[in-house]
C-alpha cells in the first residue's frame, strides 16, 4: 500500500499548494450547512410524518443525505478522469508498466479525491451538529460500515466509464444517469416511500436507497446494526455483483486497449 499512498501524497501536495483555493473550499463547505438548516427547519412540519422512520428531524435527514450523495461523484467520475488524463499526457502506460498491482495504482490514483471529500464531510457534519442536528456520536463506526458500503456500491460505475475510456476514448454517460436517478429516487432529499408509484419500483434498484435509509436509522434513530442488516444485506448484495461487473469491464478494457496499442495515444 505504501505506492498508493505514495500517490495520494503526490496529490495532496500539488493540492496544497494552492492554499487559498483549499480553504474556500473547506470553509465554504462548512457555511453551506447554513441554508440547508433554515430550509430544513422552514420544512420540518410539513416532513415530519414522511421521516417518522429516519430520524423525525429533517435537518438531520436532509445533511446526511447531501453529505453521502457528495461521495458518489467521485466514486464514478475520478476514476475515468484520472485515466483520461494520463492517457492524454503519456503517463498511463508508464505508470501501468511498473511492478505495482493494478488495484493499488487505482487506489493511489484515484484517493487524495476520497480523502478530501471524507475531510469535507466531517466539516460539515461538525457544523450540522453545532446547529443541532440529531447525530449519534456513538454510532460513528457502524455509520462509517455503512458509509463504505455505499461508495463501493458505486465505485463499479466509475470502472464501467474507465472502462469505456480506455476502449472508445469517451466516457459512458452511464454515470451522469446513475448520478441524476440516485439524487431523485434514492432518499437523498426526501424519503422513497413518498415517490410515486409509477417510480417507486425504480427506487428498489438504487443502491443508495437502501444505504441511506439504514444510515439515517442509525445515526438518527440511534438503532443498533442489527435492526438495519435488510438493507445492509441489500446493499452488499449490489456491492459485490456491481464490483465483479465493473472489475470485468475494466480488465477488459484495459487487455483491449494493449492489444491496440492505445494506452498513450488519446
Amino acid at each position: 500500500m505504501r505506492a498508493a499512498f505514495a500517490l495520494v501524497r503526490a496529490s495532496w501536495l500539488s493540492a496544497s499548494s494552492y492554499r487559498l483555493n483549499m480553504l474556500i473550499s473547506l470553509v465554504g463547505v462548512s457555511a453551506a450547512v447554513v441554508p440547508i438548516y433554515f430550509v430544513a427547519n422552514a420544512l420540518q412540519g410539513t416532513m415530519a410524518n414522511a421521516i417518522k422512520h429516519e430520524g423525525h428531524q429533517y435537518f438531520g435527514f436532509l445533511l446526511l443525505g447531501t453529505v453521502v450523495f457528495s461521495f458518489l461523484p467521485i466514486a464514478i467520475n475520478s476514476l475515468p478522469t484520472t485515466i483520461a488524463s494520463s492517457i492524454g499526457n503519456g503517463t498511463l502506460e508508464a505508470v501501468l508498466g511498473t511492478p505495482t498491482k493494478l488495484p493499488v495504482l487505482l487506489a493511489g490514483m484515484t484517493g487524495y479525491g476520497f480523502f478530501f471529500t471524507a475531510v469535507r464531510a466531517l466539516l460539515t457534519m461538525v457544523a450540522g451538529a453545532l446547529l443541532g442536528a440529531a447525530i449519534s456520536v456513538t454510532q460513528l463506526p457502524a455509520a462509517a460500515l455503512i458509509l463504505v458500503l455505499i461508495v463501493l456500491s458505486y465505485i463499479p460505475f466509475g470502472l464501467l466509464a474507465a472502462a469505456s475510456v480506455l476502449a472508445f476514448r469517451t466516457a459512458s454517460p452511464l454515470g451522469r444517469g446513475v448520478l441524476i436517478l440516485s439524487g431523485l429516487l434514492g432518499g437523498v432529499y426526501y424519503p422513497t416511500h413518498v415517490i410515486p408509484s409509477w417510480l417507486k419500483a425504480f427506487s428498489a434498484f438504487i443502491p443508495l436507497t437502501y444505504g441511506l435509509r439504514a444510515l439515517r436509522r442509525v445515526l438518527l434513530d440511534r438503532v443498533p446494526l442489527t435492526a438495519v442488516a435488510s438493507d445492509v444485506g441489500m446493499l452488499t448484495l449490489f456491492t459485490v455483483a456491481l464490483l465483479a461487473i465493473g472489475i470485468a469491464a475494466f480488465a477488459w478494457a484495459l487487455r483491449y486497449a494493449r492489444q491496440q496499442g492505445s494506452l498513450s495515444h488519446y
